[in-house]
């Protein structure tokens, strides 16, 4: 389960409402483009949008395996962002602290060029709301995955991780049929 501010099929990297990214990781190539690489992790493409900031897809080349990388929205963490930058740590913190099938993984956070991002685990994948479009589905197939999101739900709330946001735009479902 991404937390509140995570997935948006639309993503773009430029700032709110199109502008121009002021991050250090907007590239020579423009505002738009990924960065090549946020600490060890090599960026691969963009993945999603939300209020706080972009998810990345990227590489872990120490561990040869696929991460998503949460960054904060420049004018969260730069100059007066200074709430931003609290929220997004307690947010990696409470997300830390969590150990839920339903719930992604957080492998690592830090900062690169003074931006704050969190590496978790990557989810090959749809949103609920994809699976749930893409065939007519019965109560029965529903039910058993609604109800291990609401799982992951509960268990973020245990640790203080409050969502905001859940609905099934904002929940994965794994290949393997297990939501986050």
């Amino acid at each position: 389960m991404p937390s509140d501010d995570d997935v948006d099929a639309t993503a773009d990297l430029r700032g709110p409402r199109g502008a121009e990214a002021t991050s250090p990781f907007a590239t020579a190539g423009g505002a738009g483009d990924a960065p090549a690489a946020i600490g060890r992790f090599t960026v691969t493409g963009a993945l999603g949008r939300g209020g706080m900031g972009v998810v990345l897809a990227a590489r872990d080349p120490a561990l040869d395996r696929a991460v998503a990388i949460k960054v904060l929205r420049p004018d969260l963490w730069s100059g007066e962002g200074t709430e931003g930058r609290a929220r997004f740590a307690r947010e990696a913190q409470a997300m830390a602290r969590l150990n839920h099938p339903n719930v992604v993984t957080v492998y690592e956070v830090g900062e690169a060029g003074g931006q704050p991002f969190i590496a978790m685990e990557y989810v090959d994948g749809q949103t609920l709301r994809g699976w749930q479009g893409a065939a007519r589905r019965t109560w029965r197939e529903l039910l058993p995955v609604y109800l291990a999101a609401g799982r992951g739900l509960a268990a973020a709330h245990a640790a203080g991780l409050i969502h905001r946001d859940f609905k099934p735009e904002n929940v994965l479902l794994g290949a393997d049929m297990r939501p986050r």
